[in-house]
């Protein structure tokens, strides 16, 4: 009699199962490894242009009023403006923008800049408060949030020009002040 030996070189069915049921395992491991980074991607860089947005405008607020010869705080943006006086005030409609509204002398009118812009794709709104701890220092806060995050900057400027002439810090109304206005010295 010949005996048949039986080729022993392929896998069997349990086998080809266990190695499909492991690989499914590293490759999901794999995949919420990757989600997970791709999420605080995103998360990182959205707290950072909200920390870029709050910075440009207390830059720019600190810079505009550093030297006024003159600054009141203001419950509200004023529907007219004073000649001769530019304010700072958030976006009346959305606020989703920080405005400066600058007097032109030529055109005796005041023109509109946006200190910080409009993102119509991922909307950041924003609180600017204004206050003074002193007859010449301005105090104010700038408040971020965008998607549940959110970035606050406390600061403080010395108004040099109205310690200099001895004048004081001027406030239109008894409640918060979340607008700003401010002459500059000539």
């Amino acid at each position: 009699m010949q005996s048949w030996k039986l080729n022993q070189k392929g896998l069997t069915l349990f086998e080809l199962l266990a190695s499909i049921v492991l690989l499914t395992i590293v490759a999901s491991l794999a995949f919420s490894a990757y989600k997970f980074g791709v999420n605080a991607f995103q998360r990182a860089n959205e707290k950072s242009e909200l920390q870029d947005e709050v910075r440009i405008a207390s830059h720019v607020i600190t810079s505009k009023t550093r030297f006024a010869s003159e600054v009141e705080l203001l419950s509200d943006c004023p529907a007219t403006f004073k000649p001769g006086f530019n304010y700072i005030c958030i976006n009346q409609k959305n606020g989703r923008s920080i405005e400066e509204h600058v007097y032109d002398t030529a055109s005796a009118s005041h023109v509109t800049h946006k200190i910080v812009t409009e993102n119509l794709k991922d909307p950041i709104t924003y609180t600017v408060e204004f206050g003074k701890t002193s007859s010449s220092i301005l105090a104010y806060k700038i408040i971020s949030n965008k998607n549940q995050q959110r970035f606050e900057v406390n600061s403080e400027v010395s108004l040099l020009n109205i310690e200099l002439n001895k004048k004081t810090i001027t406030t239109v109304g008894t409640s918060s002040f979340f607008a700003l206005a401010y002459k500059e010295s000539a």
